[in-house]
C-alpha cells in the first residue's frame, strides 16, 4: 500500500515538475513570433525599406519629372503637332494601316485622302487640300480641278499646283460640288446655290442648269488602288499625345497604369516614413543634448 502511495506521489510530482518547463517552451515560442512580427527597432526596420521603395521609384520618378517638363513645354516647342508613325509605337495602340475605302474618281484617274495625304492616283500632292468637295481631271494638256472649302484648285498632271480659283473670278464663294457639263467633258462646272460653267479653265463663267453637269462623288475604291495607298495611310500620333500616354501609364495598357500605381504608392511611402525618421532622429539628438 505505501509503495503504490509513493509511486503516486512520484508521477504527480514529475506531472507538477514539466508544468513550468511547459509553459516556459510556450512563452519563449511566443516571444519569438512577437520578435519576428515586430522589430524591436522600428527606425531601422523603416529606414531599411526607405531605401527599397527608394531604389524602386527612382528611375520612373525621374521619368515622370522628365516627361512632365516635355509635356509642359509641348505647345511651344511644337510636339503637338509632330507626329509619329513608328510600326511598334502603333502597335501599342492597337493602330495598323488601312487604306480608305472610298475616293473621288474622273476620267480613269483618283483622288483620295488619307489622315496626312490627299493623293492623285496614289501619288501624294505636295500640300494636303482640306475639305474636298470633288475631283475633276479634264483637259489638253491635262489638268486637275480640286473643289476645296474655299477656293478650287488647279493642278497639273504631276500633281504640282498650277492656279487656285476664289472669288471673284470664280462665281460662288463655297462650291458644294465640282463636275464636268454632260456632252463637254472639257467644261468644269461649280455650285453653290447656283451653278456654272467655264470652257477656259475657270476664266469666264456662264449660269447652266444642275440637271445638265455630271457631279463629282466619292466611289468604292478598287482593291488595286487601294492597295497603292497603303504605304500613305500609316496611322499616326501627335507626339504631345505620346508623352501624356507614357506619362500616365496608359501607352502601355494596364501593365502601364499598374506601374504608375505604384510608383505613386511607393511615393506616399517615402514621404511618410521620411518625416517619421526626421521626427525619431530630433527626439533623439534632444534626448541626448538632456
Amino acid at each position: 500500500m505505501s509503495e503504490s502511495i509513493s509511486t503516486t506521489s512520484a508521477a504527480e510530482g514529475a506531472r507538477q515538475a514539466s508544468g513550468p518547463s511547459r509553459a516556459l517552451a510556450v512563452k519563449q515560442k511566443l516571444s519569438q513570433l512577437v520578435t519576428v512580427a515586430v522589430p524591436k527597432n522600428l527606425s531601422m526596420f523603416l529606414r531599411e525599406w526607405h531605401k527599397r521603395f527608394g531604389l524602386f521609384a527612382f528611375v520612373f520618378m525621374g521619368w515622370l519629372g522628365f516627361s512632365g517638363f516635355l509635356i509642359n513645354q509641348s505647345a511651344s516647342w511644337g510636339y503637338d503637332t509632330i507626329r509619329i508613325d513608328w510600326g511598334w509605337v502603333m502597335a501599342l495602340y492597337g493602330l495598323h494601316p488601312e487604306a480608305p475605302p472610298d475616293g473621288y474618281p474622273s476620267s480613269g484617274h483618283w483622288l483620295a485622302m488619307t489622315a496626312d495625304y490627299t493623293l492623285i492616283d496614289a501619288k501624294p500632292l505636295q500640300s494636303q487640300i482640306a475639305g474636298v468637295r470633288g475631283f475633276v481631271a479634264t483637259g489638253s494638256p491635262l489638268q486637275y480641278y480640286v473643289a476645296g472649302h474655299e477656293s478650287v484648285i488647279v493642278l497639273s498632271a504631276e500633281g504640282e499646283s498650277v492656279d487656285e480659283l476664289t472669288p471673284p473670278i470664280l462665281p460662288v464663294s463655297t462650291p458644294r460640288r465640282i463636275g464636268v457639263v454632260k456632252g463637254h467633258p472639257d467644261h468644269i462646272a461649280v455650285q453653290d446655290l447656283d451653278a456654272f460653267e467655264s470652257a477656259d479653265g475657270g476664266n469666264n463663267w456662264t449660269a447652266i442648269a444642275p440637271a445638265d453637269v455630271e457631279w463629282s462623288a466619292t466611289r468604292p475604291m478598287p482593291d488595286a488602288e487601294k492597295a497603292k495607298l497603303l504605304p500613305f495611310s500609316k496611322p499616326s500620333v501627335s507626339l504631345e499625345h505620346i508623352l501624356v500616354d507614357a506619362h500616365s501609364g496608359r501607352l502601355f495598357g494596364n501593365f502601364g497604369v499598374y506601374v504608375i500605381n505604384a510608383v505613386g504608392f511607393a511615393a506616399i511611402f517615402l514621404a511618410i516614413t521620411g518625416v517619421w525618421m526626421w521626427w525619431r532622429t530630433g527626439q533623439r539628438r534632444r534626448a541626448a543634448g538632456r
